[in-house]
């Protein structure tokens, strides 16, 4: 018999597995889902297919909430994920896309595995790197729907999903100056809100591309490397400073005080050579 708890043990163990599996079918889930969409309403096989994934994501909330030691505690803060996985209806269909927020956690997930829980833990560029995919991917998803629903059986251009989500791509890259435009004023309305959010979301994706092919960790470690030997020379040079004062405080003559502050400069630079 099971006992509270063991399963998120279980799923712990093996996360990283769990969650791309769960990615592949939400994957999946969309994907069909859309398929559904675009055939005369009936029950057919693609329906027949996103009942059947619907189903595993209900048994999965299913069983977490029932090993979670807090019901109420895992139902407030997985409450979204229980209304994606309810076959819905008209336009409450787009609540659909927000099963691609899974993609968020996936990404953390891959994050934490390749590059451990503490290295980069406070990096905030790197965090955002690792976000940025499943950002684009949402983002590029939820406009390609906005358009297939405003556009689809009006635009001659847009004929399936497929065609909605190349007008999507066109709008973000081009800044609507593709050869595909939308044609009614709710496709134009969504047009500017993607080529807004696209100035900045493309622009830090070219940002981060350029700085991973110069090799930003290369020249940041280099980095690291000269300030540590910077601080090791002035170190030196505080230690011979403070030596001199010492010497004119007791009342040295001129002469020892300078050969002693020049013998001391010369092996610190010896020392400094060898290192």
């Amino acid at each position: 018999m099971l006992k509270r708890g063991e399963i998120a043990l279980f799923i712990g163990r093996h996360e990283l597995q769990w969650e791309i599996g769960m990615g592949l079918l939400t994957a999946v889930y969309v994907v069909l889902a859309f398929m559904e969409d675009e055939l005369i309403p009936g029950f057919n096989g693609q329906t027949i297919a996103v009942l059947a994934v619907a189903s595993l994501f209900l048994l999965e909330f299913s069983v977490r909430i029932w090993d979670a030691p807090s019901r109420l505690h895992y139902l407030r803060a997985h409450w979204l994920d229980l209304v994606t996985c309810i076959p819905l209806i008209g336009a409450l269909r787009v609540l659909r896309f927000a099963r691609l927020l899974r993609f968020v956690r996936i990404a953390a997930v891959v994050r934490t595995f390749l590059v451990g829980r503490e290295v980069g833990a406070d990096d905030r560029g790197a965090r955002a790197g690792w976000l940025l995919g499943p950002t684009l991917l949402i983002f590029w998803a939820a406009s390609a729907y906005g358009f297939w629903l405003v556009e689809h059986g009006v635009n001659p251009a847009v004929k399936n999903f497929g065609d909605a989500l190349y007008l999507s791509f066109l709008t973000a890259t081009t800044l609507g100056y593709g050869e595909v435009r939308p044609v009614t004023p709710e496709g134009r309305i969504i047009a500017g809100l993607v080529i807004f959010a696209a100035i900045g979301l493309v622009g830090f994706a070219s940002s981060q591309l350029t700085l991973l092919w110069l090799g930003q960790d290369e020249d940041v470690s280099a980095l690291k490397i000269r300030l540590f030997s910077v601080q090791k020379e002035l170190a030196v040079q505080r230690n011979m400073l403070e030596q001199v004062l010492n010497h004119v405080r007791h009342g040295d003559d001129d002469r020892s005080v300078a050969r002693h502050a020049v013998e001391t400069s010369v092996v610190s630079a010896g020392d400094g050579e060898g290192g």
